[in-house]
């Protein structure tokens, strides 16, 4: 990025609110769609979302197939490979077969779809992209249908692929890898159970407050940033406690969209880069390292924090401090006692991590592309201590 510019990326069209999914049908019906590959997992299939976007194909006429190969919640290299086999290999170049793309999940399916529509059109393999701006050439349009309130996936031009042969969680991002459109109806996420309710909300809380300390912050995200983390913090513990309040998914969608924006415009920080490389050795909700691994971040980070800026976080979350080291004594506390109430693990031992994978994931987090923007650089030792005073 050029030296004080900040360029904004979003999805085209954004279809918000309750009752949303309803405006789809004028939204799509223009745009002459043939065929469609929808990208879900059988979850959504048994919960009906899926009949619903096939009855709104079927009104318009539009022929699909459904790849319901997301198999949990860290989408694989082998997941993205078992959805391009809907694409007919024809002289070695990929048919591009379908005019879209439809993902109905989560931040895991609409990350598998965006890695298969990637693919599809550049051709090689996912593993090819790992990095920034690696992606030439526009995937094939896709539009996201979003059930949880967490990564905001939904309208990021990133994507987050695990490589089992090399335990590294990939982290890509282009341009080219935005979605055309996104739908965030809260109707399709009072079904989340409270445990991913509480992993997927604390995700948003550590992507507002990242993006709103990483270096590459602006008025634009600052804005975003502090107003999610203020939702997330009146509204996360109700979402939790009764997931059918219409009120609190809505509150916690319009977060978690928002946190979307600011990271796809911003970066975030160790936190997660530090949980992507747990999540590439391990098989544990994403929002839950979040969670363990903010407090020790937030500390380690905060001598490279201005004053002003850790007052600012502490007060969208309806907590009064004069000084910054107050501040964030109550913001971790704050944190701790959220954590415990929504009864997620304490420490990363807690959930299999072993201290023998600490130094290689290390290695692996100062190369993902979220520490690039944290606000203090550190080394492989200053990572190792952070993952170790987490465990």
């Amino acid at each position: 990025m050029a030296e004080n510019t900040h360029n904004f990326y979003m999805p085209k069209t954004n279809l918000v609110g309750v009752g949303a999914i309803k405006d789809l049908p004028d939204e799509i019906k223009h745009l002459k769609i043939k065929k469609t590959l929808i990208v879900t997992d059988k979850n959504m299939i048994s919960l009906g979302y899926v009949e619903m976007i096939e009855r709104i194909l079927k009104s318009l006429f539009i022929s699909y197939d459904i790849f319901d190969g997301v198999l949990h919640s860290n989408p694989t290299v082998s997941f993205v490979e078992d959805g391009l086999k809907y694409f007919p290999n024809k002289l070695n170049v990929l048919a591009r077969d379908y005019d879209f793309l439809i993902s109905i999940g989560g931040g895991t399916n609409h990350d598998c779809a965006k890695a298969i529509a990637t693919v599809a059109t550049n051709g090689g393999s996912i593993t090819d992209y790992e990095g920034w701006k690696k992606v030439t050439k526009p995937m094939i349009p896709l539009i996201c249908i979003n059930t949880t309130s967490g990564s905001g996936a939904e309208v990021t031009m990133f994507t987050v692929i695990t490589d089992n042969s090399r335990k590294v969680k990939m982290l890509m991002g282009s341009p080219n890898m935005m979605p055309i459109m996104s739908v965030n109806d809260p109707m399709f996420m009072a079904s989340m159970p409270k445990e991913l309710t509480a992993g997927v909300g604390f995700d948003v809380i550590t992507q507002a407050i990242e993006s709103f300390l990483c270096t590459e912050a602006s008025p634009i995200t600052d804005g975003l940033a502090l107003h999610a983390l203020k939702i997330a913090i009146e509204y996360l513990p109700r979402a939790y406690e009764n997931g059918n309040d219409l009120e609190a998914r809505e509150k916690m969608m319009f977060a978690s969209m928002m946190t979307g924006m600011t990271l796809n415009n911003s970066g975030l920080g160790y936190a997660h880069s530090l949980a992507h490389q747990l999540g590439g050795f391990y098989n544990e909700y994403h929002g839950n390292y979040d969670a363990v691994l903010l407090p020790f971040v937030l500390e380690y980070n905060a001598v490279s924090i201005p004053d002003e800026r850790i007052i600012k976080i502490a007060e969208a979350m309806n907590i009064t401090a004069d000084k910054k080291s107050q501040a964030l004594d109550k913001i971790i506390a704050s944190l701790l006692k959220m954590r415990y109430d929504f009864k997620m693990p304490n420490g990363l031992a807690e959930m299999g991590v072993q201290e023998k994978d600490i130094q290689q994931m290390s290695q692996n987090a100062l190369k993902d592309l979220t520490a690039l923007v944290n606000p203090r650089q550190g080394t492989v030792e200053d990572i190792i201590d952070l993952f170790k005073a987490a465990m």
